[in-house]
């Protein structure tokens, strides 16, 4: 039944409103993008990146073309959308995965202005173990480089885990491993202050992320003096968060809304 959802979200997608363009961004075979744009001339306008969830891999095999939908209603919203494929586990472990992500960056900044986006205005946005790869680029500086980093404008996190400590499932602690590295693994860590503006999104419903996730980064990036602003949506759980994005039911809830308030406050 969700994999039927997920096709009907994205056929309804295809409106012919936009273009879709296939790149590789690193030297393995994994490391490609799509790029989505409207069909104007309009240019400078502002970036999302795109990072899908799963489990850092270890409960999905979707990939870049299963989320159309959330290109296509990002596009809607004016937006040149960049949703990139990456290494998973348990190929690779996390250390490999966000480097993956943060070369995803580069490319983007190295070459968006081909395709009608602002390399200085990138938005990081994830889903679920999505969030959490566009959290540690946002977040944790060392990551990317000094003219990638002043490159982001926002990060727009959806049911990420955020601090998930102690790591219960097998999976999670071998991706993570060793064990005296697991803090470094969580973003609320790297909180400084300084990062750019956050927007939090939860489902109150969501039986995947538990809502401290949510709760804790935003306390946190108060506490600090940092800009962060909060979602959440009593009716939506973890899949239904992401789902809003989509034509069928972006009138059921404020999250496509709220995702352009951010990109233009």
């Amino acid at each position: 039944m969700a994999s039927l959802k997920l096709f009907a979200a994205n056929y309804l997608a295809d409106t012919g409103e936009y273009q879709q363009l296939e790149k590789s961004y690193g030297d393995k075979p994994e490391l490609v993008l799509d790029i989505y744009s409207s069909k104007d001339n309009i240019t400078n306008k502002p970036v999302v990146i795109f990072y899908y969830g799963g489990c850092w891999g270890a409960c999905t095999d979707l990939s870049k073309q299963h989320y159309r939908f959330v290109a296509e209603s990002l596009v809607s919203l004016g937006a040149v959308v960049v949703v990139p494929d990456y290494r998973r586990y348990p190929d690779v472990m996390f250390a490999e995965i966000i480097k993956d992500a943060a070369l995803s960056v580069q490319w983007v900044g190295d070459h968006i202005g081909s395709y009608g986006g602002d390399a200085d205005n990138i938005f990081l946005m994830g889903h679920s173990s999505g969030a959490h790869l566009a959290a540690m680029l946002t977040l944790n500086q060392n990551y990317l480089g000094k003219r990638d980093y002043s490159r982001l404008q926002g990060l727009i996190g959806l049911a990420g885990p955020y601090d998930f400590l102690p790591l219960t499932k097998a999976y999670q602690q071998a991706l993570f491993a060793p064990e005296q590295s697991y803090a470094q693994s969580q973003p609320i860590n790297f909180v400084d202050g300084d990062e750019p503006p956050l927007l939090l999104l939860y489902g109150m419903a969501d039986k995947t992320v538990k809502f401290k996730n949510h709760k804790n980064l935003s306390a946190k990036v108060q506490q600090m003096g940092g800009d962060v602003q909060i979602h959440i949506y009593k009716e939506l759980d973890h899949k239904g968060l992401l789902a809003a994005l989509s034509i069928p039911l972006r009138n059921q809830a404020a999250v496509r809304k709220d995702i352009g308030a951010f990109l233009y406050r």
